[in-house]
């Protein structure tokens, strides 16, 4: 994974952690802080998927039935008593909610988690001082829902397809997205993780909007809305498809509707494949493992179609896997 730099001083949270472990790099420093404290603590769970609750209880936090008040998914809350209770939206999927529970034991490796609100946050990261603490403790997520090394061992037997994707996540009791993230994470081969959903460009967004401020009298004159096209929401990518120089994916960029991501997208199941992508005045030939992800109805796409997430790599690299 790229390392993470900051503009300016780290917060004082972040600092001591990095202090701490005596690594420069957060994301570093946060991932082999958490798996020292869950080796401390692995000796009283069987292998995974873990129980996510108990291994909160064991890092002192305490379940609480109410919903949160202040995130859309989880949030640890610091109580008149001393303890500190953890609320998680319990209408949202399992998987999502394991990650949750995950993401907040993560708040517990900083300095003071226990006298402030700590929420997971839906929104994208801003990487501001506190956007980059949330987003650290989603790398200390991963850690406990994916350990290793029963991970590496899952990992190694794993089948290199969509289905073998989907496979994976539901052996972790975790989404596929967040499994995705972890292969390319772990993996040493080039390989990056690719989030798709049905959304319009910016450009496309403010065409709507001039639309609707700007009725016309006559239904046939007025101008068509775009439609909605599978885009990149984000991408990440591993170290090792950095340094092959892949192809830099960029955000809004549209895929054509064919190929493994189209596919798993309308069909609802994953698919793998190959696809020649255009980027830029390139393009790029992939090999492609593609699954569909939970999608509210709202943010469905034409014919019903899924977000998606895809675990690409450059065809034209000499792979062990694929």
């Amino acid at each position: 994974m790229a390392r993470m730099r900051s503009s300016g001083p780290l917060h004082e949270h972040i600092q001591a952690v990095v202090d701490e472990m005596g690594i420069d790099d957060p994301r570093e420093a946060v991932r082999q802080k958490a798996r020292s404290r869950l080796a401390e603590m692995t000796p009283y769970f069987d292998s995974p998927p873990f129980d996510l609750l108990a291994l909160a209880s064991c890092f002192d936090l305490q379940w609480s039935d109410e919903s949160p008040a202040f995130s859309q998914d989880s949030e640890i809350v610091p109580q008149e008593d001393g303890r500190v209770a953890l609320r998680v939206n319990q209408q949202r999927p399992l998987t999502r909610q394991r990650f949750s529970i995950a993401h907040e034991i993560g708040h517990t490796l900083f300095p003071d988690y226990q006298f402030s609100v700590r929420c997971r946050k839906a929104t994208e990261r801003r990487w501001t001082d506190d956007d980059l603490l949330e987003s650290l403790c989603d790398v200390a997520a991963s850690e406990f829902m994916f350990p290793l090394p029963w991970f590496t061992d899952s990992l190694a037997a794993m089948q290199w397809t969509g289905d073998g994707l989907a496979k994976l996540a539901d052996e972790y009791q975790a989404s596929r997205e967040a499994t995705a993230r972890r292969v390319v994470e772990v993996h040493a081969e080039p390989m990056a993780a690719v989030y798709l959903s049905w959304k319009l460009k910016p450009t496309e967004l403010q065409q709507v909007a001039r639309n609707a401020r700007q009725p016309s009298l006559l239904d046939e004159l007025a101008p068509e809305d775009p439609e909605a096209k599978l885009r990149v929401d984000y991408v990440i990518a591993n170290e090792s498809y950095r340094s092959v120089s892949g192809p830099h994916i960029p955000i809004y960029k549209s895929m054509p509707s064919k190929g493994p991501m189209y596919e798993a997208s309308i069909s609802q199941s994953p698919t793998t494949g190959n696809l020649t992508i255009e980027i830029g005045r390139t393009s790029e030939d992939f090999q492609i493992i593609a699954a569909p992800i939970y999608t509210e109805v709202a943010e469905l796409g034409p014919d019903n179609g899924n977000s998606v997430v895809a675990i690409i790599r450059p065809a034209n690299h000499e792979s062990k896997i694929w």
